[in-house]
């Protein structure tokens, strides 16, 4: 007699401290550009920020977090896919350094040239 187990996929809880370097802070666009980016994934996204956890997947959780330029957050995902996730939020340009934005503009530039 054969037993199956079921597969299912491992449960893993990331977190990632990520800091806000949008000028404006997470207002509607960039909240739009973050939340956008969330229900990409399976997985369950929080904003733990001010001493209070947001649903990252709803627009109106998001701006409710009040993240000003500067402010630094822990980014929570828990589920199967929650290191690609918080990977994934980790590289919106909102979180990223002048210098990481342009090199990495700069790579997907090249990468494209190497195509052509």
């Amino acid at each position: 007699m054969i037993i199956f187990r079921h597969l299912r996929p491992e449960i893993e809880r990331i977190t990632r401290e990520l800091t806000l370097l949008n000028a404006h802070g997470l207002h509607a666009r960039p909240a739009t550009e973050f939340v956008s980016c969330v229900l990409l994934f399976e997985s369950t996204v929080t904003i733990n920020a001010k001493g209070k956890r947001y649903p990252a997947d709803r627009i109106l959780e998001v701006l409710l977090a009040r993240l000003d330029c500067g402010d630094t957050f822990v980014l929570e995902a828990e589920g199967p896919d929650a290191r690609r996730a918080v990977e994934r939020i980790a590289r919106l340009p909102m979180f990223l350094e002048k210098g990481e934005e342009n090199r990495k503009q700069n790579s997907q530039r090249l990468r494209w040239e190497a195509l052509d």
